[in-house]
């Protein structure tokens, strides 16, 4: 007797309850019917938002390659050296020739660089690489966490990679007369210099990096001499100034007199 009403009260409970889980989700499928046309033109909005960054991007970026020039710098230049870039058009010398009676020899351009060693080519190169050691504060150029500092001054220690490189050549040049120069490859004590067929290997690498990485364009041109063909060295290339450089690269050169820790050898540079 008890049972029946208790059916039918249930009933009626679950009658009510799918009548208003009937009602919620049909007013929940308007409002997603509703929300529909405003949430695909927020999709579209985004859509066309990063189709436009990504387009902007992409063209600030081909302007900025199609800016950054052999003649107006790169952004890995050495901001404070782009001011000093000019392009200047010369002849390489130093080129092979061939005399009247057959035998080769070269035409006296650089021939201060060259040759056995005395105090005149050791002279040469010293002025050459005048400003391989480059020191800079903080309003020159912020270089802060990308290269070291003087304890001394503050000053960020730099230099330009061109004399990177004429300073591996010059390594190499010496490693042709080592009973000369022995104070640059007989030196045990000093780590720069413990290894020097490794630091030769070292200074070969970075020059063929460094010729690759300008990749000169200029083509080689060839005459015939009786049977030989020789190069022409002469031929005219585009070049950046290295006197201007030079000129702004010395001026700004390390003052290793000034520096305690240099000269008392708590710190030694290792090249």
């Amino acid at each position: 007797m008890f049972g029946v009403p208790y059916k039918n009260n249930m009933g009626k409970e679950e009658e009510e309850n799918l009548l208003e889980t009937t009602e919620i989700s049909s007013q929940s499928s308007k409002r997603d019917l509703q929300l529909l046309p405003l949430l695909l033109i927020i999709s579209v909005s985004f859509n066309i938002f990063f189709a436009f960054l990504g387009f902007f991007t992409s063209t600030h970026k081909q302007d900025s390659i199609a800016k950054a020039s052999y003649e107006n710098g790169f952004p890995s230049d050495l901001e404070p050296a782009r001011s000093e870039i000019e392009l200047v058009v010369k002849s390489f010398s130093g080129g092979v020739e061939l005399n009247s009676e057959g035998h080769f020899f070269t035409d006296q351009g650089g021939h201060e660089y060259v040759g056995p060693p005395e105090s005149a080519v050791d002279e040469a190169w010293e002025m050459l690489l005048g400003g391989l050691n480059l020191d800079f504060d903080k309003n020159e150029v912020n270089l802060a966490d990308s290269t070291f500092q003087w304890p001394e001054s503050g000053f960020y220690f730099s230099g330009l990679d061109v004399y990177h490189s004429l300073h591996c050549l010059n390594r190499l040049r010496q490693a042709m007369y080592p009973d000369y120069y022995t104070h640059v490859f007989d030196r045990p004590m000093d780590p720069s210099r413990v290894n020097h067929i490794g630091l030769l290997d070292h200074c070969i690498n970075h020059i063929r990096q460094s010729l690759q990485c300008h990749a000169d364009l200029t083509p080689m041109e060839w005459r015939l001499v009786g049977s030989k063909i020789i190069l022409k060295t002469d031929t005219r290339h585009t070049c950046r100034n290295f006197d201007k450089i030079h000129a702004w690269a010395t001026s700004q050169r390390t003052r290793f007199e000034t520096i305690q820790s240099f000269l008392n050898g708590s710190l030694r540079i290792v090249d």
